[in-house]
């Protein structure tokens, strides 16, 4: 295998998205922003001197595309520059949230604060403005002791005060809108989604070049019914925060929902190349790459990003390099059929790390590819391993100040691991001559697996209930039900090339 080095060289010379140097801005954009253009354009005033306020504007730009590293260390620079700068501690505590990931580290946040005062109150009297003030509030209540639902709902309900006082403030409403979003943490609302979007639009129309508007419509339409409205935002958002990587992946969310590969392809590319040269692990766009490219017969140039991750994970074994393995290789021999390396088949160890259902999506995919192969034992030893992951597990927030995605067990988890059971243990049985239980089995599965929270990307459950049964239709002789399972894959998941090849498949069949 290619060195990680090596391969990261290979992928920016396949870079379709140029990154422009820093310091190329014009100069109406920079002054209007009060930082670099390729992060979008914000106003936001407060009480800070403008040296310290330039660093702020920045840090509010990254925090608005969730580059919580970068945003942190431009709101410490603020605060270095201005000691007294209330609002730039505030911002450095923001950073600290990551709520629609799962994730808070409240002590962190708090210590971030107590730099300008020990207690609430102290921290407020040195904001020097009612609008400042209130922001106080707000991030107060964000780290207040709590519920996380009670904690969410009091921390929105603060921000919307700030929206209704100081109407023209558009960073208000945008972290109004986000905050609405994370009434519910990870779990998807539709409806308070919408009224997330609603915020936003507005925000959209007075400022188009806002990251934060344009992050938030793509996460607020990022549903099988409302992906087609987030178009105009995934087209924009890309080239107006060029310089922010989750920025450039963020419009595949879309691209993913319309079967969009070239342009998924092309946005998770630049997105991993600017992680990766800033200093990140770009995971996150390369498991999107990882199951973009086999969707147009390119599966070689997936398997060379593996590469990336094995060569991390062999002197970094986080949580993160971890659970990424596990999904790429879980994609891997689905999407490509076992023609990848041997390794793919490897289970990735995941003592210690809570969350548990990416490493059932690896047992649901090596099983899968073991029927495939005809070796209904090892099939058999994946079930096993896969009933396991949930054994004794319920549902876990970790009550510690640093709540991750890595120390808790979702509902969420626990439902897909269930579904993903039931979709192995109707293969083995199909596989194994009990056919018509097979299908009665695969069936329920997939009813099943289409009660679950849904968005856009890899499927959580990497090999889609539907597709499955209409293969296994397909296998039988019933052409017709191939067809109608391969169409339900096809509309949560449009241009799929495994169901895209079996609906083919079916429907020659049917018309011959």
């Amino acid at each position: 295998m290619k060195s990680r080095s090596q391969t990261v060289l290979l992928i920016a010379s396949c870079m379709l998205v140029v990154l422009t140097a820093a310091g190329q801005h014009h100069p109406s954009e920079q002054a209007r922003s009060g930082g670099p253009v390729d992060l979008g354009t914000i106003d936001f005033p407060t009480s800070g001197p403008a040296d310290a306020q330039k660093h702020f504007i920045e840090g509010m730009l990254l925090l608005h595309s969730f580059e919580f590293g970068r945003a942190r260390r431009s709101f410490q620079e603020a605060s270095r520059l201005a000691p007294g700068f209330a609002m730039a501690y505030w911002g450095e505590a923001m950073t600290h949230d990551h709520r629609i990931w799962g994730e808070q580290d409240r002590g962190s946040a708090l210590a971030a604060l107590a730099k300008l005062a020990p207690t609430p109150s102290e921290r407020r009297a040195k904001a020097p403005t009612e609008r400042e003030k209130m922001y106080f509030d707000a991030v107060e209540r964000l780290f207040a002791e709590g519920s996380q639902t009670e904690v969410a709902a009091a921390y929105s309900k603060a921000l919307e005060a700030i929206t209704k006082r100081f109407p023209d403030d558009l960073e208000a409403r945008a972290l109004y809108a986000l905050s609405i979003l994370g009434l519910t943490g990870t779990t998807r609302n539709t409806e308070n989604y919408m009224r997330g979007a609603a915020v936003v639009e507005e925000i959209y129309e007075k400022n188009p070049k806002h990251p934060g508007a344009l992050h938030y419509l793509i996460h607020a339409y990022d549903d099988p019914v409302h992906a087609p409205l987030g178009l105009r935002a995934a087209r924009l958002y890309g080239t107006v925060a060029r310089g922010a990587s989750h920025a450039q992946h963020m419009p595949s969310h879309i691209f993913f929902a319309l079967g969009m590969w070239e342009d998924s392809i092309a946005a998770n590319t630049a997105s991993l190349k600017t992680a990766r040269d800033a200093g990140s692990v770009g995971y996150h766009p390369l498991h999107w790459l990882i199951h973009a490219y086999p969707q147009l017969g390119r599966d070689a140039e997936a398997y060379k990003l593996l590469d990336i991750i094995e060569d991390d994970i062999k002197k970094t074994p986080s949580p993160a390099a971890k659970t990424h393995l596990a999904m790429c290789r879980a994609t891997l021999l689905v999407e490509t059929q076992g023609k990848g390396p041997a390794s793919l088949l490897d289970p990735v160890d995941g003592t210690s790390i809570s969350m548990f259902g990416v490493f059932a999506g690896h047992d649901l995919a090596a099983g899968l590819e073991y029927l495939r192969r005809k070796n209904l034992d090892s099939a058999r030893e994946s079930l096993t391993r896969l009933k396991g992951r949930t054994a004794g597990k319920s549902v876990r927030t970790d009550n510690t100040d640093n709540v991750s995605r890595y120390n808790t067990v979702s509902q969420s988890d626990l439902d897909a691991v269930v579904v993903m059971e039931q979709i192995l243990d109707a293969a083995i049985q199909f596989a194994g001559g009990d056919r018509e239980g097979g299908i009665r089995k695969i069936l329920a599965a997939a009813e099943a697996e289409d009660r679950l929270i849904f968005e856009y990307g890899p499927p959580a459950i990497p090999k889609p209930a539907w597709e499955a049964a209409g293969e296994m239709f397909l296998e039988a002789g019933r052409k017709d039900d191939a067809a109608k399972a391969f169409r339900n894959v096809l509309k949560r998941y449009p241009n799929r090339r495994l169901s895209n090849e079996g609906y083919k498949m079916s429907t020659t069949a049917i018309h011959q």
